[in-house]
């Protein structure tokens, strides 16, 4: 009686084949898969800052009075925040000028750009203080944050980090 081979298992050439796909497919897949979380940390940070933005202006008008965002530290990498300004000078009296709401660093990566020096502001009617823009650059992929002095927030995707 003729007895089957039962052993159960891949050959080393079967191993090696498997191997050798899986290392070729990680080639030609990981680099496009980088690109592709840059590109999801870039929309991630500009998100951030239009969320931001749209809360200080609705907050304005709801409480009728001037609402800033601030960077935090010396550059809009390190996060913003959010307070409402009772003293009228555009810095936090942080005893009656308490903070509502703060937006941590950035990831490393990304530089941001922006006609706005230290803040934005907006008054109690929603429109800021001044018109501008804040530039999201990651490597090739760049976003800009448009503020027009109406208030209106818009986003578009850029060719050069300006």
């Amino acid at each position: 009686m003729y007895k089957m081979n039962t052993n159960k298992g891949f050959t080393l050439i079967e191993l090696l084949i498997v191997v050798a796909i899986i290392s070729m497919t990680m080639g030609i897949g990981l680099p496009s898969f980088q690109s592709i979380i840059a590109s999801t940390r870039l929309t991630s940070a500009t998100n951030a800052m239009v969320s931001a933005l749209q809360s200080a202006r609705f907050e304005a008008i709801k409480q009728h009075n001037v609402v800033i965002v601030r960077r935090t530290n010396s550059d809009w990498q390190n996060g913003w925040f959010l307070f409402v300004d009772l003293s009228g000078n555009t810095t936090q009296e942080v005893a009656t000028e308490p903070t509502l709401t703060t937006f941590d660093s950035i990831s490393s990566t990304i530089t941001i750009k922006s006609t706005y020096t230290n803040y934005v502001s907006y008054d109690g009617s929603g429109r800021a203080n001044t018109g501008g823009h804040f530039t999201f650059c990651s490597g090739t992929d760049y976003r800009s944050v448009i503020i027009a002095a109406t208030g209106r927030i818009r986003t578009t995707t850029i060719t050069s980090c300006i």
